[in-house]
């Protein structure tokens, strides 16, 4: 359909039919909407396709006046940006708001993720979500922890090292995806994909086809496979580190530390952190580190339990309980080269590597 020839005001575009279209209609005129406020007040249940309907059409509509023509902003990636600061600002007030903040945003969490992987399969929400963290718990602890002159500059230093790191291997995690998917189109052109690719599962989420691939990291927005998921692992440990690290130095200064050994420090007393807003906040954002470090820990463990294993997350998840209980020691290993050559498979992936892995 074409487009026509007038120029769209600031706030007009053209939608996903390729329609001119003007902002004030996300106020109105949605079926899917109609629809499922109908099965609410006449006690039905929402359909799947009026839930996914909703969202495709809010996104499409969600939009800020622009030079130009209304620009199309992600629904989905704006409310970590939203809903992190005001979980954080909430549970600085008192003990009883921090209780209610952080269980209430659990709570969002586990009906979203189900609702959001469903209906959008490429979502952006979660991996936002996992940069507005990092963001807002590092300028919390350069901004208002650090003016306390509690912490040291080698100390300041280590904790940006770590958090590098851990950039870094997100990062590169990322550039490998971009490497396998070139690797995979040249080879396709020359006709000498199917030797390579022998083992290639397509991700629903990504849509790329990834050799030896464990599952897809919504948290890192990036498909986890042999070829990176040592990085993997590495990312993981690096957010470990730095998320234990800063909630430590965050506590000591904010409440009354003790000795555990020569300069080692632990927080003891944090009874008076609600009195002031900065304190409030710090202890907070030190809370929400260590209950982020905590789920991390348990996926580090799971992640070296798997690849020590040789087996997927995949082949994990269809496991009946029993032999998880035993820790996928009874079960069939096909794949499996023994615990060494599978973390040397993992830590030295190559595409001759996986050349020779399908051979065996």
């Amino acid at each position: 359909m074409s487009y026509e020839t007038s120029a769209l005001c600031c706030c007009e575009y053209y939608d996903r039919n390729q329609e001119r279209s003007h902002i004030l209609t996300c106020c109105c005129d949605c079926e899917d909407l109609d629809e499922a406020f109908e099965s609410l007040i006449t006690g039905n249940q929402v359909s799947q396709k009026h839930k996914k309907g909703i969202l495709l059409t809010m996104q499409n509509r969600f939009r800020i006046p622009w030079k130009g023509g209304a620009k199309q902003i992600a629904f989905d990636a704006i409310l970590p940006i939203v809903i992190i600061p005001i979980m954080l600002l909430l549970a600085s007030i008192s003990l009883w708001w921090t209780f209610f903040s952080f269980t209430t945003v659990a709570i969002f969490l586990l009906f979203i993720s189900n609702f959001l992987i469903r209906a959008v399969h490429h979502t952006k929400f979660f991996f936002v979500w996992t940069l507005t963290s990092v963001i807002v718990l590092y300028l919390i602890f350069e901004f208002i922890v650090i003016p306390f002159l509690e912490i040291l500059l080698e100390e300041n230093i280590a904790l940006s090292m770590f958090i590098f790191g851990f950039v870094i291997c997100l990062y590169l995690m990322k550039t490998r995806i971009k490497s396998i998917s070139s690797i995979r189109e040249s080879e396709a052109e020359n006709g000498t994909s199917g030797q390579y690719y022998l083992q290639c599962t397509q991700c629903s989420i990504c849509q790329l086809k990834i050799p030896d691939r464990d599952h897809h990291c919504v948290w890192f927005d990036c498909c986890i496979g042999k070829h990176n998921q040592c990085l993997f692992v590495l990312a993981i440990f690096f957010a470990i580190i730095a998320l234990l690290y800063s909630s430590n130095l965050t506590l000591t200064s904010v409440c009354h530390p003790f000795t555990l050994y020569k300069t080692i420090l632990l927080p003891d007393d944090c009874s008076e952190v609600y009195k002031l807003f900065e304190l409030g906040l710090s202890f907070v954002a030190a809370v929400y580190s260590l209950i982020i470090a905590a789920l991390l820990l348990v996926l580090l463990f799971h992640q070296i339990l798997l690849i020590s294993l040789g087996i997927t997350l995949r082949d994990w998840t269809r496991l009946p309980l029993t032999k998880k209980l035993c820790l996928g020691l009874t079960m069939k290993r096909p794949n499996s080269r023994g615990i060494c050559q599978n973390w040397k498979i993992v830590m030295c992936w190559t595409k001759n590597n996986h050349s020779i892995s399908n051979q065996m």
